[in-house]
């Protein structure tokens, strides 16, 4: 055989085993269709999961309620004890309306024109009086300004004390103002409505001395 030609054969066999191994390299390298199908399913299932696991709850802010439980005790202040009369006028008009501005301001009383009532400031050893209407809603026109005024029927009388043994020791001041009104045509009544004779309401001052 010629060299030359031999040398052709082996170099033409070696081209065709390198052609053989780069395809076969390259067949068994690619993926196949199940392989690429795959892949991608792989992902989005992991993405799946991820997205649909639960998330822990975001827990709403704790408002406390400041305010006191019903049960908790706190100190209270002791209330005032109160007493009121009633001075019912026979004959109301004018003239018994300046009798009572008459009586107001030689007490020195002071008018509240908010509530529509008047104010006796406390004497010494006595205690302070609201003087009010006898009739609802209990506001008192500004008897001390004169002129044309709404007639009072009546007055109610209210003291208020923080020892009630004390204001049974010291009652002038409730009492005197109490029969000045009385005076001008009228009947003393207690907190109930009920009439006081003159005699039980004199006892009353003797009773406390």
């Amino acid at each position: 055989m010629n060299p030359f030609i031999g040398v052709m054969l082996l170099a033409s066999l070696a081209l065709f085993c390198a052609l053989a191994c780069v395809a076969v390299l390259y067949v068994t390298g690619r993926p196949g269709p199940r392989d690429e199908d795959a892949a991608p399913r792989e992902r989005r299932v992991a993405l799946g999961e991820r997205s649909s696991e639960p998330r822990p709850a975001i827990e709403a802010p704790v408002v406390l309620d400041a305010r006191p439980a019903r049960g908790s005790s706190r100190p209270r202040p002791a209330k005032d004890v109160q007493q009121c009369l009633f001075v019912v006028l026979d004959r109301p008009g004018e003239e018994t309306n300046r009798g009572l501005a008459g009586l107001l301001a030689g007490a020195g009383a002071r008018y509240n024109a908010k509530l529509g009532i008047y104010q006796v400031p406390a004497p010494r050893g006595g205690y302070r009086l609201t003087i009010a209407n006898a009739s609802p809603p209990g506001t008192l026109p500004p008897l001390h300004e004169g002129g044309k005024q709404p007639i009072v029927s009546g007055v109610s009388i209210l003291i208020n004390f923080v020892n009630k043994r004390r204001v049974a020791r010291s009652p002038d001041t409730l009492i005197d103002f109490t029969q000045a009104v009385a005076d001008l045509g009228g009947k003393i009544l207690d907190a109930e409505r009920r009439l006081i004779s003159p005699e039980a309401f004199e006892r009353l001052r003797e009773d406390a001395h």
